[in-house]
Protein backbone atom coordinates (compact mmCIF):
# COMPACT_ATOMS: atom_id res chain seq x y z
CA UNK A 1 0.00 0.00 0.00
CA UNK A 2 1.63 3.38 -0.83
CA UNK A 3 1.48 6.26 1.63
CA UNK A 4 -0.91 8.58 2.76
CA UNK A 5 -0.57 11.85 0.92
CA UNK A 6 -1.76 14.95 2.48
CA UNK A 7 -3.39 18.09 0.41
CA UNK A 8 -4.07 21.79 1.26
CA UNK A 9 -8.06 22.37 1.52
CA UNK A 10 -7.08 24.75 -1.49
CA UNK A 11 -5.14 22.25 -3.67
CA UNK A 12 -8.44 19.61 -2.52
CA UNK A 13 -10.65 22.21 -3.48
CA UNK A 14 -8.86 22.49 -7.02
CA UNK A 15 -9.38 18.63 -7.51
CA UNK A 16 -12.50 18.63 -6.72
CA UNK A 17 -13.29 21.44 -9.06
CA UNK A 18 -12.63 18.70 -12.31
CA UNK A 19 -13.83 15.59 -10.34
CA UNK A 20 -17.20 13.72 -10.94
CA UNK A 21 -19.21 14.26 -7.86
CA UNK A 22 -20.31 10.91 -6.00
CA UNK A 23 -18.09 8.64 -8.76
CA UNK A 24 -14.60 10.20 -8.60
CA UNK A 25 -12.23 9.92 -5.85
CA UNK A 26 -9.28 12.37 -5.55
CA UNK A 27 -6.58 9.66 -6.89
CA UNK A 28 -8.86 9.48 -10.36
CA UNK A 29 -8.60 13.42 -10.67
CA UNK A 30 -4.30 13.05 -10.18
CA UNK A 31 -5.00 9.96 -12.76
CA UNK A 32 -6.86 12.59 -15.18
CA UNK A 33 -3.97 15.22 -14.69
CA UNK A 34 -0.82 12.88 -14.60
CA UNK A 35 -2.47 11.24 -18.15
CA UNK A 36 -2.63 14.89 -19.59
CA UNK A 37 0.74 15.94 -18.75
CA UNK A 38 2.27 12.95 -19.70
CA UNK A 39 0.25 13.35 -23.06
CA UNK A 40 1.84 16.76 -23.44
CA UNK A 41 5.72 15.92 -21.79
CA UNK A 42 6.51 12.43 -22.37
CA UNK A 43 9.53 10.85 -19.98
CA UNK A 44 12.66 10.44 -21.42
CA UNK A 45 12.30 6.99 -23.10
CA UNK A 46 8.72 6.81 -22.94
CA UNK A 47 6.57 5.16 -26.32
CA UNK A 48 5.01 7.93 -28.51
CA UNK A 49 1.96 7.26 -29.17
CA UNK A 50 1.30 7.55 -33.49
CA UNK A 51 -2.34 9.03 -32.18
CA UNK A 52 -2.02 12.51 -31.22
CA UNK A 53 -5.97 12.74 -30.38
CA UNK A 54 -9.22 12.43 -32.68
CA UNK A 55 -11.32 15.29 -33.39
CA UNK A 56 -13.52 15.85 -35.54
CA UNK A 57 -13.47 12.35 -36.69
CA UNK A 58 -10.24 12.71 -37.99
CA UNK A 59 -7.06 11.29 -36.13
CA UNK A 60 -4.29 13.44 -35.65
CA UNK A 61 -1.21 11.87 -35.61
CA UNK A 62 2.57 11.99 -34.75
CA UNK A 63 3.98 13.00 -37.68
CA UNK A 64 7.77 11.44 -36.81
CA UNK A 65 5.88 7.87 -34.88
CA UNK A 66 3.09 7.75 -37.61
CA UNK A 67 0.59 4.45 -37.45
CA UNK A 68 0.75 1.80 -40.75
CA UNK A 69 -0.30 3.70 -43.67
CA UNK A 70 -0.32 0.90 -45.57
CA UNK A 71 -4.01 0.96 -47.60
CA UNK A 72 -4.05 4.76 -47.30
CA UNK A 73 -5.14 7.29 -49.86
CA UNK A 74 -4.01 11.08 -49.83
CA UNK A 75 -6.50 13.53 -49.92
CA UNK A 76 -5.03 16.62 -49.83
CA UNK A 77 -1.25 18.02 -49.33
CA UNK A 78 0.48 21.49 -48.42
CA UNK A 79 4.39 21.21 -48.08
CA UNK A 80 6.56 24.64 -47.45
CA UNK A 81 3.42 27.09 -48.11
CA UNK A 82 2.30 25.51 -51.27
CA UNK A 83 -0.67 22.79 -51.63
CA UNK A 84 -0.20 19.87 -54.27
CA UNK A 85 -2.81 19.84 -57.19
CA UNK A 86 -5.01 16.75 -56.95
CA UNK A 87 -3.02 15.09 -59.54
CA UNK A 88 0.30 14.97 -56.97
CA UNK A 89 -1.76 14.36 -54.02
CA UNK A 90 -0.48 10.98 -53.12
CA UNK A 91 2.34 9.69 -51.09
CA UNK A 92 5.16 9.36 -54.09
CA UNK A 93 3.74 13.30 -55.02
CA UNK A 94 4.22 14.36 -51.98
CA UNK A 95 8.11 12.47 -51.59
CA UNK A 96 8.67 14.62 -54.86
CA UNK A 97 8.06 18.03 -53.77
CA UNK A 98 10.03 17.29 -50.42
CA UNK A 99 12.39 16.31 -52.41
CA UNK A 100 12.46 19.53 -54.67
CA UNK A 101 12.61 21.71 -52.05
CA UNK A 102 15.36 20.22 -50.46
CA UNK A 103 17.08 20.16 -53.67
CA UNK A 104 16.07 24.50 -54.01
CA UNK A 105 17.30 25.01 -50.52
CA UNK A 106 20.31 22.52 -49.92
CA UNK A 107 23.37 24.69 -49.36
CA UNK A 108 26.00 21.77 -51.26
CA UNK A 109 25.60 18.49 -52.56
CA UNK A 110 26.24 17.15 -49.04
CA UNK A 111 23.49 18.96 -47.34
CA UNK A 112 21.21 17.61 -50.42
CA UNK A 113 22.46 14.62 -49.24
CA UNK A 114 21.82 14.45 -45.61
CA UNK A 115 18.71 15.98 -46.36
CA UNK A 116 16.98 13.07 -48.54
CA UNK A 117 16.88 10.05 -46.98
CA UNK A 118 15.82 7.95 -50.23
CA UNK A 119 17.79 6.96 -53.46
CA UNK A 120 18.39 8.98 -55.98
CA UNK A 121 21.02 9.49 -58.64
CA UNK A 122 22.06 12.62 -61.32
CA UNK A 123 20.45 12.09 -64.64
CA UNK A 124 18.01 10.09 -66.07
CA UNK A 125 16.97 6.51 -64.47
CA UNK A 126 13.64 5.11 -64.86
CA UNK A 127 14.39 1.39 -64.46
CA UNK A 128 13.79 -0.10 -60.72
CA UNK A 129 10.94 2.63 -59.63
CA UNK A 130 12.77 5.52 -60.26
CA UNK A 131 11.31 8.49 -62.11
CA UNK A 132 13.29 11.44 -63.50
CA UNK A 133 12.64 15.17 -61.95
CA UNK A 134 13.69 17.19 -64.44
CA UNK A 135 13.68 20.40 -62.44
CA UNK A 136 16.42 18.93 -60.16
CA UNK A 137 18.59 17.11 -62.73
CA UNK A 138 18.17 13.56 -60.34
CA UNK A 139 16.14 10.42 -60.25
CA UNK A 140 14.83 9.37 -57.58
CA UNK A 141 13.34 5.56 -56.30
CA UNK A 142 9.41 5.47 -55.56
CA UNK A 143 8.79 4.59 -52.50
CA UNK A 144 5.90 2.74 -50.42
CA UNK A 145 3.25 4.79 -48.40
CA UNK A 146 5.38 4.56 -44.72
CA UNK A 147 8.55 5.00 -46.79
CA UNK A 148 7.36 8.22 -48.34
CA UNK A 149 6.11 9.67 -45.27
CA UNK A 150 9.23 8.99 -43.59
CA UNK A 151 11.46 10.79 -46.02
CA UNK A 152 9.13 13.60 -46.87
CA UNK A 153 8.71 14.24 -42.92
CA UNK A 154 12.65 14.39 -42.20
CA UNK A 155 13.24 16.76 -45.15
CA UNK A 156 10.82 18.69 -44.14
CA UNK A 157 11.58 18.32 -40.57
CA UNK A 158 15.29 19.75 -41.24
CA UNK A 159 14.06 22.62 -43.62
CA UNK A 160 11.59 23.69 -41.08
CA UNK A 161 8.58 23.84 -43.59
CA UNK A 162 4.96 23.68 -43.16
CA UNK A 163 3.53 20.24 -43.90
CA UNK A 164 -0.23 19.35 -43.63
CA UNK A 165 -1.61 15.90 -44.86
CA UNK A 166 -5.09 14.51 -44.75
CA UNK A 167 -5.48 10.95 -45.59
CA UNK A 168 -7.95 8.53 -45.20
CA UNK A 169 -7.16 4.49 -44.75
CA UNK A 170 -9.02 2.50 -47.34
CA UNK A 171 -12.07 -0.50 -46.24
CA UNK A 172 -9.66 -2.76 -46.43
CA UNK A 173 -7.95 -6.01 -44.70
CA UNK A 174 -4.48 -4.83 -43.18
CA UNK A 175 -5.16 -1.25 -43.21
CA UNK A 176 -4.79 0.08 -39.46
CA UNK A 177 -8.06 1.87 -39.02
CA UNK A 178 -10.16 0.99 -41.78
CA UNK A 179 -12.63 3.57 -43.15
CA UNK A 180 -11.04 6.55 -41.02
CA UNK A 181 -9.32 10.05 -41.42
CA UNK A 182 -6.03 10.82 -40.57
CA UNK A 183 -4.04 13.53 -40.44
CA UNK A 184 0.14 14.20 -40.24
CA UNK A 185 0.65 18.30 -39.00
CA UNK A 186 4.54 19.72 -39.38
CA UNK A 187 4.25 23.36 -38.35
CA UNK A 188 6.86 25.84 -39.51
CA UNK A 189 9.81 26.39 -37.37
Amino acid sequence: MSPPIELSTETFARLQAYAVPFIDHPEDVIKRFAEFYEKHHPLPGAPVEAIVDVQDDVRRCNPVTPPDLTHTKVLTVEFGGERLERSQANWNGLLIAAVLKAKAEAKSAADFKRIVVVNFVDGQKTDEGYRFLRQAGISVQGQDANASWRAACHIAQELGCHVLVNFAWRQKEGAAFPGETGQFLIPTR
